[in-house]
């Protein structure tokens, strides 16, 4: 049974120790373990949100502690998968015991548009949903840009630092970090804070307030 209260405490700290990571780093080394920092965490956040989802289908304890009503108590986890993928439209039909036939098959569960679309298709069962989605609106836009900055860096090209330019609005860059590379050093205009430093708070707020 899935302890959702420990999973957020996982990826609190998680989130802590590899932030601190990064920030004790040198210029030299900070890109390399940047791609490592921020993969590292877009793969923790992304496993909160498969225990969140697979809690609510399977069965678990929510944040509060309290117990969720499952859909599917008998599940085991690529079933469940499969069943969120046909809540998605990822599938065409799912009959009882559908499943998955390994993990690549799975969606971005941290995608902030599936944690939408699966918040609304669960809405009438699981009514807490509707505080998700609530927090949701509040930080959508920062998890979609460590969700692109993350991308860009593990996957570093020119189209890639290029699809960077325009999340760049958003920040205020200083010599000598002036190109889309140097993002994460750059500050955020609405919070002063250097953007990791933004993101990282934002995507630990949504957890702490779930």
């Amino acid at each position: 049974m899935r302890t959702l209260s420990k999973r957020r405490k996982r990826f609190l700290g998680i989130t802590q120790d590899y932030l601190a990571l990064y920030s004790y780093t040198n210029s030299k080394e900070q890109l390399v373990v940047s791609a490592g920092v921020l993969n590292f965490i877009w793969n923790s956040w992304n496993n909160f949100w498969r225990d969140y989802w697979l809690a609510h289908v399977t069965g678990g304890m929510n944040l509060d502690g309290t117990p969720l009503i499952p859909t599917h108590p008998t599940y085991i986890d690529k079933q469940g998968c499969h069943y969120l993928l046909f809540l998605l439209r990822k599938r065409k039909s799912h009959n009882l015991g559908d499943a998955i036939s390994s993990c690549h098959q799975e969606a971005t569960w941290g995608d902030p548009k599936i944690i939408s679309d699966l918040s609304t298709a669960l809405l009438s069962s699981h009514a807490h949903l509707a505080t998700t989605l609530g927090v949701l609106s509040h930080y959508y836009t920062d998890i979609v840009h460590i969700q692109k900055i993350r991308n860009s860096f593990i996957h570093l090209n020119n189209e890639n630092v290029f699809n960077l330019n325009p999340l760049t609005a958003y920040y205020s860059f200083s010599a000598p970090q002036k190109k889309p590379i140097d993002i994460l050093e750059a500050k955020n205009i609405r919070s002063s804070q250097r953007c990791i430093d933004h993101l990282v708070d934002n995507v630990r707020g949504m957890i702490y307030n779930l």
